[in-house]
């Protein structure tokens, strides 16, 4: 049998260096974002050269970062195929199959070359034009470190086929936005009554999660905005509560800034607040900062941007390749989410589903409800349903709804706001269910 890429090329970092130092192959990073620009800037430390960044976003393949040229995925299928890639991406098991499809064997996981340099701050490498996006927002020094962790944590567990790690989970709190941007990709433009969601609802749903995922590197806080619920502080205490759960990220808009109090309660080692400001309108958000630094609760403000065109919801009529070709060039259909006790591969296909605006099917979700209750075997089969749904599906009912949401799709204006709950066709709640062949 062929040896796998890690056996073949050393992953520790002592050894990579010994192994290019006596090969001439190109070096690929695949991922041009926060960690592969570390990883560039490392390498240009150990005078290790880089032959270009690779990225499935084409709007990030628009100019060189540090001088190094970004490519698009697709375009590097003609290279040199002794190519090392070197894989700087949290979602590693999807890139693993991409790179090998093309004919790229030599990929490696960066986490082990990040933890043998620890000792040189790589935060710190990241300093002028490198601490911006493609978009030219720039991000927050405690970011750099939140991210440098998921990549990390993620890469050595999520290949562990013994433990079911979920990298990260959206739990809704609440419907109810502080905005009403016409494109949102969770559909929040489309409720007419918003509510949120209870406590006691909240809580059975971590409950259930945690008996059946053995690691959930972070669960995100969302709604529409988490902090339309007054009970947001108390959801963040008790996502924190569960050994099972690294971190807590709390995903608000800069509107709304809660009081103090509530606030100070959000403390905790786990916790994480991401701020997406839209101009104007999230005239809160310094304040919201402020607070938020007074409690030593680390934080990120960014401007919004990567919007694309799929906040909007129709009926396709696509075929099974179709829908396989939409879901597996997807950039959310790792974004899982839990709602009314299912997770769901997508906020998109969980708010679809809460609206009705789509035909009912229980493909495209897996129930966790009552999990924590289940016996030591039927927990065990739901754990393995659990990961047969969130690693190897190829497709969700829901895709047929969808107008697709692909890497490098052109970007569109965020945050623009309407008046009033945009319309839709609701559908009855009557499960239909595809007849084993």
């Amino acid at each position: 049998m062929e040896k796998s890429a890690i056996s073949r090329i050393p992953y520790d970092f002592n050894g990579f260096q010994t192994y290019v130092n006596h090969h001439d192959d190109p070096i690929y990073i695949f991922g041009a974002d926060i960690v592969g620009k570390m990883v560039a800037e490392l390498f240009k430390y150990h005078q290790i050269p880089v032959t270009a960044f690779v990225d499935n976003n084409k709007n990030k393949c628009h100019a060189p970062i540090g001088g190094i040229p970004v490519l698009h995925a697709p375009t590097i299928a003609s290279h040199n195929k002794n190519a090392i890639i070197l894989i700087a991406s949290t979602y590693i098991a999807d890139i693993i199959a991409q790179v090998e499809e093309m004919g790229f064997m030599n990929w490696l996981p960066i986490y082990k070359i990040l933890e043998d340099n620890s000792d040189k701050n790589l935060e710190s490498f990241l300093v002028g034009d490198l601490r911006f996006n493609h978009s030219g927002g720039a991000f927050t020094e405690d970011f750099d470190s939140f991210v440098l962790s998921n990549m990390i944590n993620s890469q050595k567990k999520y290949l562990d086929p013994d433990r079911l790690y979920i990298r990260s989970i959206d739990l809704v709190i609440s419907e109810r936005c502080s905005l009403k941007c016409k494109d949102c990709s969770n559909l929040m433009q489309f409720y007419e009554n918003p509510i949120n969601i209870s406590v006691e609802e909240l809580q059975q749903n971590l409950e259930d999660l945690c008996a059946v995922a053995d690691e959930i590197n972070e669960i995100r806080i969302i709604g529409g905005d988490p902090f339309m619920n007054k009970d947001c502080d108390k959801a963040i205490q008790m996502a924190a509560s569960y050994p099972q759960v690294n971190k807590v990220v709390v995903y608000t808009n800069g509107t709304i800034c809660p009081p103090e109090h509530k606030i100070a309660a959000m403390a905790h080692e786990k916790t994480f607040v991401f701020i997406t400001t839209y101009g104007e309108l999230s005239r809160k958000s310094n304040q919201l900062g402020d607070i938020l630094k007074k409690y030593n609760i680390p934080f990120n403000i960014q401007d919004a941007y990567g919007w694309t065109d799929c906040g909007d919801i129709k009926q396709y009529d696509r075929s099974e390749e179709e829908l396989e070709q939409v879901f597996r060039f997807c950039c959310a259909k790792h974004f899982t989410t839990l709602t009314d006790g299912k997770l769901f591969r997508c906020p998109f296909a969980a708010n679809a589903e809460r609206l009705s605006a789509m035909p009912a099917s229980n493909e495209n979700y897996i129930s966790i409800d009552g999990a924590a209750a289940l016996s030591a075997q039927a927990l065990q089969q739901l754990k393995n349903k659990a990961r047969h749904y969130l690693r190897e599906i190829s497709s969700i009912p829901a895709c047929n709804t969808c107008n697709g949401r692909t890497y490098g799709d052109p970007e569109i204006e965020p945050g623009i706001q309407t008046k009033k709950a945009i319309r839709y066709e609701k559908y009855d709640r009557v499960i239909e269910i595809k007849a084993l062949s």
